[in-house]
């Protein structure tokens, strides 16, 4: 088994003790574990880079399905961004109820983004779902799951980014957190030359945030209870549900 696969396994197997606990503070410790191997593992990966240089940046496509395509890609962005990668989206044909995403990055670090991003969609959907209001109209209750994606998005992005912050200042044994930082700097500066260079012409887009503060709430409660790894790993997939 590669090691990288050995890691994810581990990680997989610390969310699905929490998923399937009965004890909120038992599953919060499993989740927190699993967040805490995601970091160091990104960290480590990081460090040997720098002793041998061996990996380039490369590129991993993502295929999300309809609906609210443009917020799913706001999650994919998050986690991406979290894991040093770039992403951008390459649009859809019309009718097709499906996007690829592309995100660049380090092999490691397109492997977690994989892994989170499937298990963050099934996540979200679900919790979507079980939380919408009854009663709304249609316009309305779009409205409200656009926000609670949103809303999830941001939650997810604040939780990864800490994790990544903490684990980088504190360095760990014989590293200091600047030199760590430094090299962290030095890698995402490789992936945004080569995001450039596979993407030259990237231009902005807007994705609608809904109008439900509600929906927001609930979505970034959800985004801070999601289990932050587990699903499989591949090469260009469809991920989701649709929602």
């Amino acid at each position: 088994m590669h090691p990288d696969d050995h890691r994810l396994s581990l990680v997989r197997a610390l969310l699905a003790k929490a998923e399937a606990s009965e004890f909120p503070d038992e599953a919060e410790a499993f989740t927190a574990k699993a967040s805490e191997l995601i970091a160091r593992y990104a960290i480590d990966d990081a460090l040997l880079w720098a002793v041998d240089r061996s990996e380039d940046p490369t590129e991993l496509r993502l295929e999300l399905l309809a609906p609210y395509l443009a917020q799913k890609a706001l999650l994919v962005d998050a986690v991406a961004r979290a894991q040093g990668c770039r992403a951008v989206r390459l649009g859809s044909r019309s009718g097709s109820g499906r996007e690829q995403v592309s995100v660049v990055g380090f092999p490691g670090d397109l492997s977690r983004v994989e892994t989170l991003v499937t298990s963050l969609l099934v996540q979200l959907t679900s919790a979507m779902l079980a939380g919408a209001p009854e009663g709304l109209s249609a316009s309305a209750s779009a409205g409200w799951r656009r926000s609670f994606i949103v809303g999830f998005a941001d939650s997810v992005r604040v939780r990864l980014e800490a994790d990544r912050r903490d684990r980088s200042e504190s360095g760990g044994p014989g590293r200091s957190g600047s030199s760590v930082a430094l090299v962290l700097v030095e890698r995402e500066q490789h992936v945004a030359g080569e995001f450039r260079r596979r993407f030259p012409h990237v231009r902005s887009s807007w994705a609608s945030s809904g109008s439900s503060r509600s929906g927001a709430d609930a979505g970034r409660r959800a985004g801070r209870e999601a289990s932050l790894a587990r699903g499989p790993l591949g090469g260009t997939r469809a991920i989701g549900p649709g929602g």
